[in-house]
């Protein structure tokens, strides 16, 4: 996602140009080079600056070194990254099974629909044969007096 000292990539399909971004980390202004989106690195930075105040917020600067709390930094980014990956995954499982059931009741209601049909043939068949007229279902019948 970032690169060294080049402006122009290149990928499969296309020449990407970086973008240079210069964002706020922990109270420190730093240049973002990427082909992501400006708008992008600028929330990522955001987000890892909100983790790094959190950390130093809980944790004198005294009592840690600079090791320290960016391991605690990177931890706390890996937790809320993996908590999110397992509700996603959980979501992921649900969206599966939504997705058989639906194909299996779209497939029982498609075969539902070919017995009606067949039956209606068959009692259609059955009141020409006993010379009945055949039953429109579309016909409201009012009660008689």
């Amino acid at each position: 996602m970032y690169e060294g000292s080049n402006d122009v990539r290149m990928d499969s399909t296309n020449i990407v140009e970086s973008n240079k971004v210069d964002v706020v980390i922990g109270g420190e202004i730093t240049t973002l080079k990427s082909h992501e989106k400006p708008e992008y690195l600028q929330r990522l930075a955001l987000y890892v600056d909100q983790k790094t105040m959190e950390i130093l917020s809980k944790n004198s600067s005294a009592s840690i070194n600079e090791k320290m709390r960016t391991l605690l930094i990177a931890l706390n980014i890996a937790d809320d990254y993996y908590k999110i990956k397992d509700k996603y995954d959980k979501l992921f499982v649900l969206h599966e099974r939504f997705v058989s059931e639906m194909s299996r009741l779209q497939q029982d209601n498609t075969a539902l629909n070919q017995k009606v049909i067949v039956l209606e043939n068959q009692l259609e068949e059955k009141q020409t044969q006993e010379g009945h007229l055949p039953v429109d279902n579309n016909i409201i019948s009012l009660p008689t007096r």
